[in-house]
């Protein structure tokens, strides 16, 4: 039976694409559950072996999810169904949650409460209004229209912060520590968020002889989001475009990578925005 269902990774590689095979194969990352280890790094290497195949570079065991304790299973009346969550939270916030909050190969606790405070806290509270904020005083100021930072220093200390930040994505993620890299790329929505709250670009907008200070620190503000929204598009791909069709941004996200893309400085100055509907609604309590 094992062997019949293995075989199984070699004729869907082929399936409706012969080429297909010899471009995905071997696999980065062979992804399996725990259980099932003895089958996929003993018996599968072997058959491969036997065929005159590539290993996969990697086979990475994932553990399991519990709930009040117990491994989640319609046996033990623990099972709740993919779509439940994703109809209440999104996919986004899905995706998100299991990755941010379980560390990937290791058995991880769920829950509804700490689903809910996950999707508001870090996603409704931190970076969707990050993006709302900027846009819609970008909006107010700029008529959304990227403005040139003509105030030199006023971004501070955030392009050191990203480049620190996008060092650490890049070493975790590669590494397969997909929780320390979304905690990396916090670190930036983190900053962004007080960055505001020291400059105050509400207030500037009201000194027309400030009007320069505000157009630096706006820049800096909407650059951020531009790098988040590439930084965050592996884990969460539709609140990354949405973000980035608000931004405005001709180029296409698909094809941007990292560190090459999220140098500081890429957005042109011009671009015209459009502040769009939030990122991540929040989520009430039933």
């Amino acid at each position: 039976m094992w062997f019949d269902a293995l075989t199984n990774y070699i004729t869907a590689g082929y399936a409706d694409d012969p080429a297909r095979f010899s471009r995905t194969w071997p696999a980065d990352v062979h992804v399996i559950g725990k259980d099932i280890l003895r089958f996929h790094a003993i018996y599968w290497p072997a058959m491969l072996m036997a065929a005159g195949l590539e290993l996969p570079r990697t086979v990475w065991a994932h553990g399991f999810l519990t709930v009040g304790g117990k491994k989640m299973s319609k046996t033990n009346a623990t099972g709740i169904h993919p779509f439940e969550l994703i109809d209440r939270f999104g996919t986004d916030s899905y995706r998100y949650y299991f990755m941010r909050e379980v560390r990937f190969g290791e058995d991880g606790s769920f829950s509804w409460e700490s689903m809910l405070e996950r999707h508001n806290a870090d996603l409704a509270n931190g970076l969707g209004n990050l993006a709302s904020r900027v846009l819609a005083m970008l909006e107010t100021s700029f008529g959304g229209v990227v403005p040139e930072p003509r105030s030199a220093g006023v971004e501070e200390d955030l392009p050191d912060v990203v480049a620190s930040a996008v060092a650490a994505v890049d070493e975790h993620m590669l590494a397969l520590r997909i929780q320390q890299g979304l905690a990396a790329i916090w670190t930036i929505v983190d900053r962004a968020n007080g960055y505001l709250v020291e400059r105050q670009p509400w207030k500037l907008a009201k000194d027309p002889a400030r009007r320069d200070e505000l157009a630096g620190v706006l820049y800096a503000s909407v650059e951020l989001l531009r790098i988040l929204a590439i930084l965050i598009r592996p884990v969460m791909p539709g609140a990354a475009e949405r973000l980035w069709e608000q931004l405005g941004i001709v180029e296409p996200l698909d094809g941007r990578r990292v560190p090459r893309d999220v140098a500081w400085g890429g957005l042109r100055p011009g671009t015209r925005t459009v502040r769009g509907g939030p990122l991540f609604p929040r989520i009430e309590p039933d």
